[in-house]
């Protein structure tokens, strides 16, 4: 069973639960735009103005130069994560605790550009972009990345169908795996110098351990 359908699973039972259809409880969506993308999450109160649980989806992409270590990529960055995460009104008013986890589909691709001379440097030692084909790098999350933050609005309001919605946090996705591929892999020296740019860049990454989440939305209380 993978861990998605799991995840799954666990959110459409929290939602179809008993508690989930008592008297006072009630359905909202949320559209949001933030820093994993442009998505909607559905809301549904557990324990009246106290505990909701949140599913959703995001996505976004784009295109950009990079550099690193001393290799320009074009880069094509896709953010995107699907939340399970249950909020917790402590003062059961418009503030809210939330934790959960987030399925992290972030990614990023690249493809590497030569210099002015036609030559890529890796590693410290240069070679012609000819005899690499071409030079591709992938970096990918941890999937599974817990999540804390706070926020501000309950989408589900017994005496108001629109509201705002504001959620700050972070989720952990722990140290990105970093590839680095040619399509002519032909010189004894250049497998050895992918590997040490490989485990430079994860070194670099290190740092940025914690993804943050930003999102405003506006949500609707059916």
């Amino acid at each position: 069973m993978t861990m998605r359908f799991s995840v799954g699973l666990l959110a459409a039972g929290l939602l179809l639960s008993p508690c989930a259809y008592s008297q006072d409880s009630g359905w909202a969506v949320v559209a949001k735009v933030g820093s994993v993308g442009i998505g909607a999450d559905v809301h549904r109160e557990l324990v009246p103005k106290t505990l909701n649980l949140r599913v959703g989806a995001s996505f976004f992409r784009y295109t950009a130069d990079i550099r690193d270590r001393g290799i320009d990529y074009e880069g094509k960055l896709k953010l995107g994560a699907v939340p399970v995460v249950l909020d917790v009104y402590p003062f059961r008013n418009w503030f809210r605790l939330g934790g959960g986890v987030f399925v992290n589909l972030n990614r990023l691709d690249g493809a590497g550009k030569p210099d002015q001379l036609g030559q890529i440097t890796i590693n410290g030692h240069s070679y012609p972009a000819s005899a690499l084909g071409q030079l591709e790098g992938k970096v990918e999350f941890k999937r599974a990345s817990p999540y804390f933050g706070i926020g501000f609005g309950n989408p589900i309001k017994q005496d108001k169908h629109w509201g705002f919605y504001v959620d700050l946090g972070a989720m952990y996705h722990g140290r990105p795996d970093a590839t680095l591929s040619v399509t002519n892999a032909i010189i004894p020296q250049l497998q050895v110098d992918l590997k040490q740019q490989e485990l430079r860049f994860e070194d670099d990454a290190r740092k940025y351990a914690f993804f943050p989440i930003v999102q405003l939305g506006v949500s609707y209380h059916f």
